[in-house]
């Protein structure tokens, strides 16, 4: 689950500098303020889980970041035609991203609780692998020819989204 929602995750960052700067003939400075957009983004994904993610339940919010990510990522090639939809749309990506990563980690925990330290270590290394996966497939989706842009991109992104979510719904978490 966490290797799937990391590869959809890394299938828009690897490009989307990329992206920006040539749908919008952008600066590297003007990139830059992309960037700070999306640290903010993160920092609000982060404090949105301390603020919600027990309240509502790890699963939960780990479903409701997943969900998130999948509608920034659909409509990120509608609203990414204006320089403003674009970055609306890379800060919701990043912020449900960022939910779903941070809401992950205790849920995680929780699988195998004699074991805490090993789950965590595993729940990091699928993370890494996910982002290998990501980072395999977003170039050579990027720049293929039969859907341009970052649509190819943000269709393989909700792809592996939709089965981290799958996979969401067969993680079993043994009862005290």
């Amino acid at each position: 689950m966490a290797a799937l929602y990391t590869a959809a995750n890394e299938t828009i960052s690897l490009v989307y500098g990329v992206w920006v700067e040539q749908a919008f003939a952008l600066s590297i400075a003007s990139l830059g303020a992309t960037a700070l957009a999306i640290g903010i983004s993160e920092l609000g994904g982060e404090t949105l889980v301390t603020v919600f993610t027990d309240k509502i339940g790890k699963r939960k919010a780990l479903a409701i970041g997943i969900i998130g990510n999948c509608l920034a990522t659909l409509v990120l090639p509608i609203l990414g035609r204006w320089l403003a939809g674009a970055l609306v749309c890379l800060f919701l990506f990043y912020l449900t991203f960022e939910f779903t990563v941070v809401s992950g980690i205790p849920l995680m925990s929780e699988i195998l609780p004699s074991a805490r330290a090993t789950m965590l270590a595993s729940h990091m290394a699928l993370i890494a692998l996910g982002r290998s996966l990501g980072d395999l497939l977003a170039p050579t989706l990027f720049t293929q020819t039969v859907i341009p842009g970052i649509a190819a991109n943000a269709i393989a992104a909700i792809l592996f989204n939709l089965l981290a979510l799958i996979a969401l719904t067969r993680v079993k978490i043994p009862h005290s």
